[in-house]
């Protein structure tokens, strides 16, 4: 909610939320975006923050910048992310990915806080420093794999973002895999503004929209909407040991 792209309606959009009972954990990208996270979080007893370096950002990755992140942690952050890795684009060597990746495993664990995961097209080399690293738990977000993998991250002991794109038409291999895997390791997202949901391909997503990622996961594991809001609400809680409030 800190991107440009609610610069015009950021007050209003965060009321409704608020007014529609939904929570949001607000996920630093970089140092900048991770300090307005803990800004909104203070604003909001409904908004939490996460601070974290992206994997298109582990070039900025210095000791100095470990240092601010670790000091920003400990204004209130409720997880360290949004980090991983990322050989798709590439925008940092992958060398570097890989360090900041570690070191934020590492600063989570010290920091007992859970980790927000990034994958894309690095799967073998990022399941094999979570083996080695082995955070204390976090959500491998906006997860795309399938079944195999799926259950790969459930027998880490972390849980499945699953956004937007479980409702593509064309997307059945990720259905199966939400239908594969214990409920209790699944956390329904938005990943806002980017993956929005059908029908809203294109343009903004935000989080509200969660509400269709839920109605299409409930569809898939053949339960109540109601009932799985309940258990993923309660997932959410757990895990980033929140209490939201409206």
């Amino acid at each position: 909610m800190d991107f440009p792209q609610f610069d015009g309606d950021r007050v209003d959009l965060i009321r409704t939320l608020g007014e529609s009972r939904v929570a949001v954990l607000n996920v630093g990208a970089d140092l900048r975006s991770s300090e307005a996270s803990l800004g909104l979080a203070r604003s909001y007893p409904f908004v939490f923050a996460s601070c974290g370096v992206h994997p298109h950002d582990a070039k900025t990755f210095t000791p100095t910048a470990e240092a601010e992140l670790e000091e920003l942690l400990r204004r209130g952050a409720v997880a360290v992310g949004e980090c991983g890795l990322d050989f798709y684009r590439d925008l940092s060597p992958r060398d570097g990915q890989v360090r900041a990746f570690r070191a934020q495993l590492r600063l989570a664990r010290r920091q007992e806080l859970p980790v927000i995961l990034h994958e894309r097209s690095a799967w073998e080399t990022f399941i094999a420093v979570l083996r080695e690293e082995r955070p204390p738990r976090g959500v491998v977000h906006a997860f795309a794999g399938d079944a195999d993998r799926a259950r790969e991250i459930v027998a880490l002991g972390l849980h499945l973002g699953i956004g937007g794109p479980l409702t593509y038409r064309r997307n059945e291999s990720l259905r199966r895999a939400a239908a594969a895997i214990p409920l209790d390791r699944i956390l329904p997202e938005t990943d806002s503004p980017y993956l929005p949901p059908e029908p809203f391909r294109g343009q903004c997503n935000d989080p509200g929209k969660v509400r269709l990622v839920a109605e299409r996961l409930a569809a898939v594991r053949g339960m109540p909407v109601a009932e799985l809001a309940a258990i993923t609400w309660d997932n959410a809680c757990r895990l980033f040991s929140i209490t939201p409030r409206f």
